[in-house]
């Protein structure tokens, strides 16, 4: 239960800076534009390796969990 506190914490950090990223788009300087443009792919990279991150730590807690279990 104590992760679901990270994943609400995630999406409301993704939330933010995606409505930054939306502001940054419209800004009327060319390389405030262009930083709009690439900071989407940049957050998405990192939210897409901390998602994978968080996915195999679960499953080796689970696999860790299920060898303790199967030992006992």
């Amino acid at each position: 239960m104590k992760n679901i506190y990270t994943y609400i914490s995630i999406s409301i950090i993704s939330l933010v800076l995606a409505a930054a990223c939306s502001f940054l788009m419209t800004a009327a300087d060319a390389p405030i534009r262009e930083a709009g443009t690439y900071l989407p792919l940049v957050m998405g990279a990192v939210f897409t390796w901390s998602s994978a991150k968080a996915l195999f730590m679960a499953r080796n807690r689970e696999k860790n969990s299920a060898n303790a279990r199967s030992a006992a």
